[in-house]
């Protein structure tokens, strides 16, 4: 059945019964599971990011597969009802008091004395005897009874241990209660908490943000609120050129680009096999698409917190702070996985620049949940206060949780998620949902290149380098070959290193390959070839993808001159001085270090089955990387030696 439409910039769908809202609510409610031991991390944080929150609105980012609203509305009444718990505490200790006025008095003296005391373990054996001391000087002092003093001074920590006792019992009654509502049917059918006034303005402010387009990005690259990077980001940079002389170039907008790039996702995501095929296919899950504004995580805030609206970006957010995205989501396993794919395209300079971040959001970490009857939940609660005190005395509070950073974008979700994805089948889905949305990407730019008249060569060689990795996982090779061709300009950086962006090529980040200096001969192109039968045929399987034009040299080749090598040799060399000596005028010096190591691991088997191959790669590559530049003269040298070679 056929899904409905979800056009470019509609906002997600509401997820108010999604699994993770519903677990966020109950865990609110918890209590403590144990007495004494080390408080869970997911415990002690997620009380505090809904505090976080609700005081600063303007920090929480656009909710990512679950709504945030009932969250902070159970986060609300929680907080109420902990307030009431420590006046219903206080009160009690207050009627304790008038009850026993001096036994109250003479219990504050000793206690006090032991907060004096801190944690010396020595002085704490003198207690008894200064309690003793204490006792006697507030009866003697208040002249009553001695008897009668000590026995209203045993009874009351029993009286006032079981009254409190009591209200965490009540508290947790409730509290199971409530858990139970909201875990019923999702909470659909509870109503919602209400809130005093003060409380009001955060949550609507949160109502109305939680789905906007704007979103902050770290120093690292990531999108704050939607997860861990999946394979790392692929940026691919490719020159404009006309494909054939017989077709004219019609010129090419970035907002044809983004609209062509919207609907092949849109297509992708309801199940459409593609253009003029009558198949559909099952949609991808919580499925949807829109165009986001991607800003720096200060600036986000900043004007999140002032209400300044975003100024229109044009020409692709380039030379600006903003740039804008397209956003393809998919949230699957009730709200617990979510896939998102980031898509940056900008044409410049005669350059059409495409970027794909994809990000996974994992499941919630194990969050509190009930341990036992109520009454038994109260009790622990109690005995939990008891051991409050007794760390208070000693001067050894509780090791807290580690505050969020101050100020910055504050997503609960994000914050509250495992660090991977650890399930083998959400792995599983969570990788081809990526990869489903990467080669709709890719799919639709080559195709509106073809129709505009642009050539498409690069282009489909450097999308068969990112779907060759994702297939066949093959991070460390210094080159990749796709249909007859060797691709040398793939580079793998981390997010906190800096490279080089590359002229043309494919720059990726982590999970894909990266350069490698060292001088190893390339591989053979049979190693990622299915042969039919026909090694010259026009088309070859090539790790998965339909190639065209693939051929394969087999190793029966003539013998090649042993003078023309050693002359190549010596040409390479210098060239590779050359690129040292101007490297700093150069706009990548590192893809023609690739070059070379290529060229030069190729020259030491010249009877291999990848070495025509590489050669034929460096005479089409190489006079577009050098022209203009300082190296052009050595570099042409060597175009001019290889040709020789190949003739």
């Amino acid at each position: 059945m056929r899904t409905r439409e979800l056009p470019v910039g509609e906002p997600l769908p509401q997820t108010a019964g999604s699994d993770v809202t519903r677990l966020l609510c109950t865990a609110l409610y918890a209590r403590p599971a144990r007495v004494g031991g080390p408080r869970p991390w997911s415990e002690a944080l997620l009380p505090q990011l809904v505090k976080d929150v609700l005081r600063d609105p303007a920090r929480a980012v656009p909710s990512y597969g679950f709504d945030l609203v009932p969250v902070l509305l159970h986060g609300v009444r929680v907080r109420r009802w902990r307030l009431l718990r420590r006046i219903a505490v206080v009160a009690v200790l207050g009627a304790v008091v008038v009850w026993a006025p001096a036994a109250a008095l003479a219990w504050l003296g000793v206690l006090g004395f032991a907060w004096t005391l801190g944690s010396s373990g020595a002085s704490w054996a003198m207690t008894p005897l200064i309690g003793f001391w204490v006792f006697t000087l507030v009866a003697t002092q208040k002249q009553d009874d001695f008897h009668e003093l000590w026995v209203r001074s045993a009874q009351l920590p029993v009286v006032l241990a079981s009254a409190v006792t009591l209200v965490y019992v009540v508290d947790g009654m409730l509290a199971r209660s409530a858990r139970s509502r909201v875990s019923r049917d999702a909470g659909a059918r509870e109503r919602p908490p209400s809130v005093g006034p003060r409380a009001r303005g955060p949550v609507e402010q949160i109502r109305t943000r939680q789905n906007a387009t704007e979103l902050p990005y770290d120093g690292a690259g990531r999108f704050i609120g939607a997860g861990r990077e999946a394979r790392g980001a692929a940026e691919m940079r490719v020159p404009l050129r006309p494909g054939t002389p017989e077709r004219p170039v019609v010129p090419l907008r970035e907002t044809e680009l983004l609209d062509s790039i919207g609907a092949a996702l849109a297509a992708t995501g309801h199940g459409e096999s593609g253009p003029g095929s009558t198949e559909e296919t099952a949609p991808l899950p919580g499925f949807s698409v829109a165009r986001v504004l991607a800003l720096p995580a200060g600036l986000w805030v900043e004007r999140s917190r002032s209400g300044i609206g975003t100024p229109q970006t044009t020409g692709g957010g380039l030379g600006r702070p903003e740039r804008p995205y397209l956003r393809a989501q998919c949230v699957s396993w009730q709200g617990q996985l979510v896939v998102s794919l980031f898509v940056y395209a900008a044409l410049q300079a005669g350059e059409l620049r495409v970027t794909l971040r994809p990000q996974v959001l994992a499941p919630l970490l194990p969050l509190p949940a009930p341990a036992g009857p109520a009454a038994l939940e109260g009790l622990r609660g109690a005995a939990e206060l008891w051991l409050v005190l007794w760390r208070q005395l000693r001067k050894t509070p509780e090791r807290d949780t580690e505050p969020a950073e101050r100020g910055g974008p504050l997503s609960v979700r994000d914050a509250l998620s495992l660090p991977e994805v650890s399930d083998l089948h959400q792995k599983g889905d969570a990788e081809r949902h990526v990869e489903l949305m990467q080669a709709a990407v890719l799919n639709a730019v080559e195709a509106l290149l073809a129709r505009h008249g642009f050539a498409t060569e690069a282009f489909s060689d450097r999308r068969t380098v990112i779907n060759s990795i994702q297939v066949l996982g093959d991070n460390n090779a210094g080159i990749q070959l796709a249909g007859g061709v060797t691709l040398t300009q793939v580079a793998q950086t981390t997010p906190a290193a800096s490279t080089a962006a590359p002229t043309e090529g494919v720059l990726m980040s982590p999970g894909f390959p990266r350069r490698d200096p060292s001088p190893e001969p390339a591989g053979a192109p049979g190693s990622g070839i299915s042969i039919g039968g026909d090694n010259t045929g026009t088309a070859q399987n090539a790790v998965g993808r339909r190639l065209t034009h693939v051929t394969q040299t087999g190793t029966g080749q003539g013998g090649v001159p042993s003078d023309a090598l050693e002359s190549l040799t010596a040409l390479l060399a210098a060239f590779r001085a050359d690129i040292d000596r101007h490297a700093a005028q150069l706009g990548d010096p590192d893809a023609l270090r690739d070059q070379t190591t290529v060229l030069a691991g190729a020259l030491t088997d010249p009877e291999s089955d990848g070495f025509r191959p590489v050669l034929r790669t460096a005479v089409r590559s190489l006079p577009a990387l050098v022209a203009g530049t300082a190296v052009q003269q050595t570099g042409e040298a060597v175009v001019t030696a290889i040709r020789q070679l190949l003739s």
